[in-house]
């Protein structure tokens, strides 16, 4: 047997004791599911439609992460992550979604405006959150996570436009 290696795609840091610590790492794993989600979306309706949100989605996050190398701007002192952090790649993957879900919701869905409105609220809620959690966890400044934020946003609008 050789070396062993932390296997660190789902590895999250937080303050032992700290709850906003310990909620913070289970909502910075949320866009996985939501991932998840949608291509078990997909695979049980077959509405392409699923199917190009994942597509949009995967393609955010593999450009945050090639401009991550060019802009090569380092993640806050004291993080456990290393490498770069501008942008945040799980605050454009969120607002991606939650932007693109609110268009298709408010453009596709037929059902009555206050269910459109709440499921808005919701998506753009979790999108809040799981930036939030990314800057109580100390993995990416504020300016990292806006950057990253308005990628997504800009990105779900270009996609929802494209579809």
């Amino acid at each position: 047997m050789g070396a062993k290696r932390v296997f660190d795609f789902t590895y999250v840091e937080f303050d032992e004791g700290s709850t906003s610590g310990k909620l913070a790492a289970v909502v910075t794993l949320t866009p996985i599911l939501a991932a998840f989600g949608l291509l078990s979306a997909f695979v049980v309706t077959r509405r392409l439609a699923w199917l190009w949100s994942f597509a949009g989605a995967v393609a955010i996050d593999v450009a945050c992460g090639a401009l991550k190398e060019v802009i090569g701007q380092p993640r806050p002192p004291g993080s456990y992550r290393h490498g770069p952090g501008m942008p945040s790649e799980h605050a454009a993957f969120s607002a991606f979604c939650a932007v693109h879900l609110c268009l298709w919701t408010v453009r596709r869905v037929r059902c009555a405006r206050g269910l459109k409105a709440a499921a808005c609220a919701a998506f753009v809620g979790w999108a809040l959150l799981v930036a939030g959690s990314r800057h109580v966890l100390g993995v990416h400044t504020a300016g990292q996570l806006a950057c990253g934020a308005s990628l997504g946003a800009v990105s779900g609008t270009a996609w929802f436009a494209l579809e």
